[in-house]
């Protein structure tokens, strides 16, 4: 695939053998200072009977390699969009151009599986290899989880009689502080519930106490990033005049995204501009910050 413009269909398989589409691939190469971009949409129709996950592969030669994942709501009718925009020369960290890859491999928790390809090389799902090469966040999310449980071991061979002390604690909130004050900022508006809020990025989450670790792998913060390329930290003020610290997810608020973001813990959407009519406003799903 050149650099420019692809869209394909993505098709069921069944036994091996094509049938229906179910759903479509744009990628376009985008310029964003001195660095192309790809602006990958995927859109995609699966009706599940129950919540299912979908991990999307892009393919080299006959080899899968992880790309993303998609979430289905149980006895969800309409089509889910998933945008995202990757390196063009580097799109899983391994520096394999998006040239070199010929199409995307979706491979449902169910056993379902569709493809979708952009070059002219008949493939089957029966010859793909998946690859256990993974995107690059997903290896700094591997990080957050081995230092929590080195954390957890140095706990378990600590000696009983030793006094523990709050200067952990402490060195989190500093922490916490830190980002606020030296971390991009972002726009704040006169009559909005946030007070002070920064972009930040998953592996960030590291840096906070480790009760916070587990969202570094929270598929709905991956799929904010994923599209929006930043997680937001910020303080938010509540009716009681009571400020928060938070992490927020970007996104647009809606009926069904209100569903998928309290399934993942993330169960109040604060606008970035306070309004009566929350539908189709942009904003942040949030979930507070854990000091201890």
């Amino acid at each position: 695939m050149r650099k420019g413009r692809c869209v394909s269909y993505i098709y069921r398989y069944r036994n091996n053998e094509r049938c229906e589409n179910a759903g479509f691939i744009k990628i376009q190469c985008v310029s964003n200072g001195n660095e192309n971009q790809a602006r990958i949409q995927i859109g995609l129709k699966l009706y599940k009977k129950m919540e299912c996950k979908c991990e999307v592969y892009l393919l080299h030669g006959n080899s899968g390699r992880l790309l993303t994942e998609m979430n289905f709501c149980a006895r969800e009718r309409d089509t889910i969009m998933k945008r995202m925009f990757v390196p063009w020369d580097n799109p899983l960290g391994d520096f394999v151009s998006l040239d070199e890859y010929s199409g995307l491999f979706f491979l449902c928790d169910d056993g379902e599986q569709l493809l979708g390809v952009w070059d002219n090389k008949y493939i089957s799902p029966e010859d793909i290899i998946i690859s256990k090469t993974e995107r690059l966040d997903k290896k700094e999310e591997k990080k957050i989880e081995e230092k929590k449980i080195k954390a957890e071991e140095k706990a378990d061979n600590s000696v009983v009689d030793k006094i523990p002390t709050i200067k952990l604690e402490n060195e989190y909130s500093d922490a916490c502080e830190e980002m606020l004050n030296t971390y991009p900022k972002l726009a704040l508006f006169a009559d909005s519930q946030i007070t002070e809020c920064v972009k930040i990025e998953p592996q960030d989450i590291g840096k906070l106490h480790m009760n916070n670790w587990k969202l570094g792998e929270n598929s709905f913060l991956s799929h904010g990033f994923y599209q929006y390329r930043y997680i937001m930290l910020g303080k938010v003020k509540l009716n009681n005049d009571e400020e928060k610290v938070v992490i927020g997810v970007p996104g647009v608020f809606s009926n069904k995204e209100r569903y998928l973001a309290n399934m993942f813990g993330f169960g109040n959407f604060v606008p970035v501009k306070k309004d009566r009519l929350l539908t189709g406003k942009f904003g942040y799903w949030i979930s507070e910050v854990s000091r201890a």
